[in-house]
């Protein structure tokens, strides 16, 4: 066989015989021809180096091309596949970049937990809390704990995840307890994988109480408190003594009531005068989520007065018109008496003031009645002599016994400081807490 060089030969479909073939012998022959020639052509473009080739046969030729065109299409539909996979994979085809993961460890609720029970935390002022138990607090004990979902900051390549977690910092002691908000931010740390958490941010403080108000303190304060709902009145009033206190307070606060008493004494023109002030006051306590226990006055009743004139001691030397004579002292024994029967008493009258030294002089006391018998006994007569008296089968030795006055403009206030002869029956209903009768006054003759 000779070789043929596909760069110098004719092209064999050229010179492919007809001759003595059948028609579709023809047919084929003239394909296997022009394979050849196609062959041929491919190989003289390549150049010299490309080397010998074998002539086609015409019988391989149809199944070889499919076979190659069959190989070849599934050659390139894997390649596709891997480039779009990994174009689709690398985010070529999106339309925004995809933000670099950098959060490898969650944040679990144990890890929050414990950054709370490590955190610092100050103790809320409870000064400005009123009328509540300022003992030392306890806390903060963390309720309530909220993890919210981490967020993404920054770019690519430059990316800061954080979170947070709010929680309820609880403080108490035995009267309050006082809840504050608070959020704790953590930050991912890619060099630690882990979570780091950041200053604690506080919120506004509220407070409960946990008892009542202490009344004793409020009391303490009583003078402020009547000052600030009305000045005049509580500087008439101010350092009042407290008679009596009632008082209904809960958790929920309530009334205070208190009956108060106060003695003013001034003296002008020779007269000392002794001012007794009596009122009764109902306070009412309510809670303040920010100040504590609030205290107004709810009510300030009016302000009673019950005035006594005593004149001023003479200088010494001076004659005094209230002086006793010091040489007659003993006793004066009026015997058996009963109520309703008339005696004559001689002394110096005073105004009713100092019921305890009174009751100390007569050895006497009646705490079922009052001072004055509710305002009926004006006037004392202090005796010249101790009087000894067996009343309604009572023995008693007085130095000073309750006078009635009746019809009398100033209700006696100008014979205070008079020696006097006092006429009229013991009566009980005139008897005080220092003397067990008061004379019906019906004649009082002066000095």
């Amino acid at each position: 066989m000779t070789e043929l060089d596909p760069r110098n030969s004719a092209s064999p479909a050229d010179s492919a015989p007809d001759e003595g073939l059948s028609p579709r012998a023809a047919a084929e022959a003239k394909k296997a021809a022009a394979a050849k020639a196609a062959a041929a052509a491919f190989i003289q473009s390549a150049g010299d180096d490309y080397g010998d080739v074998e002539a086609a046969q015409p019988r391989d030729v149809k199944k070889g091309q499919r076979t190659a065109v069959i190989v070849g299409l599934i050659i390139c539909v894997l390649v596709g596949a891997g480039v779009l996979t990994c174009l689709f994979t690398s985010g070529f085809f999106n339309e925004q970049p995809v933000a670099e993961e950098t959060q490898r460890v969650p944040l679990s609720d144990a890890r929050v937990i414990a950054a709370f029970d490590e955190v610092a935390m100050d103790e809320p002022d409870i000064s400005q809390y009123a009328y509540v138990s300022q003992d030392a607090l306890i806390g903060p004990k963390f309720s309530d704990i909220v993890l919210n979902e981490p967020t993404n900051l920054g770019t690519p390549g430059n990316q800061i995840v954080t979170c947070e977690a709010t929680a309820t910092a609880t403080f108490k002691n035995k009267g309050i307890e006082i809840n504050v908000p608070v959020t704790l931010p953590f930050e991912y740390s890619d060099a630690g994988e882990t979570w780091v958490p950041g200053d604690l941010v506080v919120g506004e403080a509220t407070a409960v109480p946990l008892a009542s108000a202490s009344a004793n303190d409020i009391l303490a304060n009583l003078n402020d408190i009547l000052a600030t709902n009305d000045p005049t009145y509580g500087e008439a009033m101010a350092d009042a003594s407290i008679v009596k206190t009632a008082s209904d307070l809960t958790i929920d606060g309530g009334p205070i009531t208190v009956d108060l008493s106060k003695t003013v004494e001034s003296e002008a023109d020779g007269v000392k005068t002794s001012e007794l002030r009596t009122s009764t006051v109902t306070l009412n306590v309510a809670w303040s989520n920010t100040e504590g226990w609030l205290v107004t006055v709810a009510d300030a009743g009016q302000i009673d007065t019950q005035t006594n004139q005593i004149p001023v001691a003479p200088a010494e030397g001076a004659d005094s018109p209230a002086s006793v004579d010091p040489a007659n002292t003993d006793p004066e024994n009026i015997g058996n008496v009963k109520f309703g029967d008339s005696v004559s008493l001689s002394g110096t009258l005073q105004a009713v003031e100092d019921a305890a030294g009174l009751s100390s002089g007569n050895n006497y006391t009646n705490n079922g009645t009052t001072d004055n018998a509710n305002g009926s006994v004006q006037l004392v007569l202090k005796l010249t002599r101790p009087l000894d008296m067996n009343l309604n089968g009572t023995q008693y030795r007085l130095t000073t016994i309750a006078v009635a006055t009746s019809g009398l403009d100033d209700n006696g206030k100008s014979l205070i400081g008079r020696k006097a002869d006092v006429k009229g029956p013991l009566e009980e209903s005139f008897a005080t807490s220092w003397s067990p009768a008061g004379v019906k006054a019906l004649e009082i003759h002066v000095e």
